[in-house]
């Protein structure tokens, strides 16, 4: 399917167009297709590496419980869907089109970006406040953090680090101001998609992901297995 606004159509695969974001330390970069025991070098060369950052119109984010053996079993992963507007995922389309994508985030690239909306959370606190504390204070909160999503563009970049056990790397998240007529299209098609998503469409659905949480959840909660509706929860907590 193809969604047009203003002139930039943005293509909706039937085949979810997922990309990994690789944090080892030799990485820092994002990741399309099987990499198999490659060091970043020949994933390059291979065509595989779509860069070092992405900035994007957010349609959708999602929190799901993951298992990806044998490195992580039942850790809570972030869905981020959007559509990239610079960066590498972009750079495979011509400059008047884009694609709907999408990729996890974990660990601290998750709380990068669960601090961000903290910080918007805030600040929507303090502005009603200021408003002189009229209505409901989750209602002001939602809205703000839905015109956030709506009116921004979000850049998720991979940043060097050092822990304990070495150097690696996280995705950080900031957002900020569209600058050019694909980026307004962009958002336009960003609030379609999130609202068909809201009405059962699916196009933020990766079923493999799905089936990946339902066994988690059975497996953390035999007796109660199926079934934790994650879309649900995002709906509940943010709406957006």
């Amino acid at each position: 399917m193809i969604i047009t606004n203003d002139g930039f159509p943005v293509n909706i695969p039937t085949r979810v167009s997922r990309y990994r974001a690789n944090c080892s330390k030799d990485w820092g970069v994002f990741i399309a297709g099987d990499t198999g025991g490659m060091n970043v070098a020949k994933a390059e060369k291979a065509g595989l590496t779509r860069g070092s950052f992405v900035e994007m119109a957010l349609c959708w984010t999602e929190t799901k419980i993951l298992t990806f053996k044998p490195h992580y079993f039942n850790e809570e992963f972030l869905e981020i869907w959007g559509i990239p507007v610079a960066g590498g995922m972009k750079d495979a389309f011509h400059e008047k089109a884009s694609e709907l994508s999408t990729f996890l985030m974990h660990r601290q690239s998750k709380d990068s970006f669960k601090g961000l909306l903290e910080d918007i959370s805030r600040d929507a606190f303090n502005a009603w406040v200021s408003a002189g504390m009229e209505g409901d204070p989750n209602d002001f909160e939602l809205a703000k953090i839905s015109e956030i999503y709506f009116s921004k563009i979000f850049r998720f970049e991979m940043v060097s680090a050092e822990s304990d056990y070495g150097p690696y790397h996280f995705l950080e998240t900031t957002y900020r101001d569209p600058v050019n007529d694909l980026e307004f299209a962009a958002l336009k098609s960003a609030k379609q998609i999130y609202d068909a998503q809201m009405a059962g469409a699916g196009s933020c659905t990766d079923n493999r992901l799905v089936q990946n949480q339902q066994e988690c959840m059975k497996a953390l909660n035999p007796s109660s297995a199926p079934q934790v509706d994650s879309s649900a929860m995002t709906r509940a907590k943010t709406k957006v």
